[in-house]
C-alpha cells in the first residue's frame, strides 16, 4: 500500500531550509520555530510527521550532493600536493577508490581443517 502525500504548508518548507543550514547558522530548533512563526511544540509535531520527514530528508540529499564536487577538488589538491604527507595521500586516494566502488575491504581467512576418519570421530563421542 502506498503512502499518500500530504503538501507541506509553506511554512514547513521554510523550517525545513532553515534546519537543514542549522549547524551552519548557528539556529536551535526553537529559533527557527520563532522565524518560521510558529511555537516550538509545533516544529516538535512536524518532525513526526512522514511527509515532513520525506522532504527533510530529500533536500538535505540535494544539499550533500552539491558539496560532492568541493570534496573532489580538495581530494585532487591533496593527491596532487607535493608537500602532503604519503599517508594522506594514500587516505584520500583510498577514498576516491571506495567511493568509486574501486576498493573493496578485504580480510583473508586462514583455516586449518584437521581431517579425521569417521571412527576417530565415532570414539572422541564415546570418551566424552
Amino acid at each position: 500500500m502506498q503512502k499518500s502525500k500530504k503538501a507541506l504548508k509553506p511554512e514547513q518548507y521554510k523550517a525545513i531550509a532553515l534546519m537543514i543550514y542549522k549547524d551552519v547558522n548557528g539556529l536551535t530548533n526553537e529559533m527557527i520555530a520563532k522565524e518560521v512563526g510558529v511555537n516550538p511544540s509545533t516544529l516538535y509535531e512536524w518532525k513526526k510527521q512522514d511527509a515532513f520527514n520525506d522532504e527533510l530528508i530529500r533536500q538535505s540529499e540535494e544539499v550533500q550532493r552539491s558539496f560532492l564536487a568541493d570534496t573532489y577538488t580538495q581530494l585532487r589538491m591533496i593527491i596532487n600536493n607535493p608537500k602532503a604527507k604519503e599517508g594522506t595521500k594514500i587516505k584520500a586516494i583510498e577514498l576516491v577508490l571506495k567511493n568509486q566502488g574501486r576498493l573493496k575491504e578485504v580480510q583473508e581467512v586462514n583455516q586449518t581443517v584437521d581431517e579425521k576418519s569417521l571412527q576417530d570421530i565415532l570414539s572422541e563421542l564415546n570418551n566424552m
